[in-house]
């Protein structure tokens, strides 16, 4: 099958915001087609035609294996997000090419060690072992030691990034940190994922205070009837909803930003963060999820209509929440006890000595959002 380059690059945007990421034979073809059609379009454009011999490498290795790896769909999604805002930049700019495949590159390099570390433990196991005995080898133990040390190197790189944001970004670090900090993350960075049940029965009376938290400005909102808080800084848009619009949302599933755009007014405009920094032609083409919370009394099923929507972003995540109402002003919260049940982070304690259950944003966009590169 032979695509056009516009087709092309549709195939891209349509495979970086889908939300099944279990990628199926017939899209695998399709996106190599795409590929193909790209190498030739930039063949004198030297870094975006490697990172698309990149792309089009470690699509080739989940064609072979016959899965979908995440590391390797969130590798394919990041270079395929790159490589269209190139194609729709109308700038040709050589340097920042060189400087995102470089990114890339050590991006590629360290899911190449990855998927190498990860054949000796499988190769492990003997083919003639008559029962299912576990199998420990020296090569098992370096394997998850080197496993652990890239996950705890990602991890102070995201720490960094973050503390070098500007304020907000320090914010969402210490955000981060507390998340890390959660009794369920916390087990499952040691092993112990097996103890998930004993996680489960904390209560939050166990929980300890983090007297360390800085003022942070939150916003109350009521989502299917239950009181909770969010902090400011991951709110991109607030728009109030009419009915119809309501329950055409939650029928679909989707919220279409081009439905904000207004005569004369860049959509792109009206977002605060992130979004705000997206390219207009992606934005009018964006759908984004909307999100359930789950956890604490959350229902599983939304309200039949709702009267605020919430854009959400937290760095390239983004995502929308359907509310019953949203506060105008905001408040600080100045102690945050750190309880993980679902997308709750915890107990948000503010300065008139009432609490809230704070949501956790991370968590509902990994599960639920977008992940779009700019």
């Amino acid at each position: 099958m032979t695509l056009s380059i516009e087709d092309s690059i549709l195939r891209l945007k349509a495979e970086i915001i889908a939300q099944d990421w279990r990628l199926s034979p017939k899209r695998a073809d399709q996106l190599e087609s795409a590929f193909q059609c790209l190498l030739d379009h930039f063949t004198n454009r030297k870094a975006t035609h490697a990172m698309l011999v990149m792309a089009a490498n470690v699509l080739g290795y989940i064609k072979n294996r016959g899965a979908s790896p995440p590391e390797t769909i969130d590798f394919l999604k990041e270079a395929m997000a790159h490589i269209v805002n190139i194609y729709e930049d109308l700038d040709d700019d050589r340097p920042k090419e060189d400087e995102i495949f470089q990114s890339l590159f050590a991006r590629f390099n360290t899911l190449k060690e990855k998927i190498q570390q990860k054949s000796p433990a499988k190769a492990a196991v003997p083919a003639s072992s008559h029962t299912a005995q576990p199998v420990t080898t020296e090569q098992d133990n370096e394997a998850q030691e080197n496993d652990d040390l890239i996950l705890h190197q990602h991890i102070e790189e995201f720490k960094n990034s973050l503390a070098d944001a500007g304020e907000t970004g320090r914010a969402l670090e210490h955000l981060f940190e507390l998340w890390l900090d959660s009794p369920k993350v916390a087990a499952i960075l040691r092993g112990d994922i097996d103890k998930e049940s004993e996680i489960q029965q904390h209560t939050p009376k166990a929980a300890e205070y983090d007297h360390s938290c800085p003022p942070t400005k939150i916003r109350l909102l009521t989502v299917s009837g239950v009181p909770l808080a969010i902090q400011s800084s991951v709110i991109a848009l607030i728009r109030p909803m009419k009915a119809s619009a309501a329950k055409t949302y939650l029928q679909n599933g989707t919220v279409p930003l081009r439905d904000f755009s207004r005569f004369l007014l860049k959509l792109s405009s009206l977002f605060n963060g992130s979004l705000a920094l997206v390219p207009e032609r992606t934005l009018k083409e964006l759908d984004l999820p909307l999100i359930l919370p789950q956890g604490h009394e959350l229902p599983e099923i939304p309200h039949g209509e709702f009267s605020t929507l919430l854009i959400i972003s937290n760095g390239n995540w983004h995502g929308a929440l359907a509310c019953d109402e949203i506060q105008k002003t905001e408040h600080i919260m100045h102690q945050f006890i750190k309880q993980q049940n679902g997308d709750l982070a915890g107990t948000a304690c503010l300065e008139d000595g009432s609490q809230l259950p704070l949501l956790d944003p991370l968590s509902m966009l990994r599960r639920e959002g977008i992940l779009l590169m700019r």
